[in-house]
Formats: structure tokens, sequence, C-alpha cells
């Protein structure tokens, strides 16, 4: 079976940007763990009604971002719809 990081070539710099929708409580924290994890990513929030918010991170971090979610996710948060693709557009979804 292919992971969410499957889609990603990590022999490459480009950006990566991951999707997913989440309790508009949780954003805060959620930034807040990656943050911890220098390098990790960026967290930004692109829809806030609707709790949609991506991770903008390298291709060769993108695993480390994606195991933090899943993570957050073991701990209980409401992390769904994780998309993960290459992009260089911060201002969509």
């Amino acid at each position: 079976m292919l992971s969410l990081y499957d889609s990603v070539s990590p022999l490459n710099s480009k950006c990566v940007r991951i999707k997913f929708i989440t309790d508009i409580d949780d954003v805060l924290y959620i930034n807040s763990i990656i943050d911890s994890y220098e390098g990790v990513g960026i967290v930004r929030t692109i829809d806030s009604a609707n709790g949609k918010v991506a991770i903008f991170t390298s291709s060769g971090m993108c695993r480390y971002a994606l195991n933090v979610l899943e993570s957050l996710k073991g701990e209980g948060l409401n992390i769904k719809n994780i998309i993960v693709e290459e992009s260089e557009d911060v201002d969509s979804y």
C-alpha cells in the first residue's frame, strides 16, 4: 500500500504542501508542535471557518511532518483529509 509520502520525491528540494482539516481550536497547538521541530515546516491556516490548514515543508522533511501529524492524531486530535502535493502556491488550499 502506498503512503501519503510516496507521492513526493525526497531527492529534490521542492516545496511540499500537506493539506488537512482539523478543529480550529487545535491549530495553535499543531503550529506549536511543528515549530518545536525546527526546520520541519511552516503551518498556515488557509480557511479558519472550515479548519483548513496547510504545512509547507521541503520534500526531504515531508516524512517527518507526516509523522508528527500521525502522532498528533494518536493523541486524539481530529486531523483528517490529509493531502500531500508538491506546490509553491502558499495562498490556496
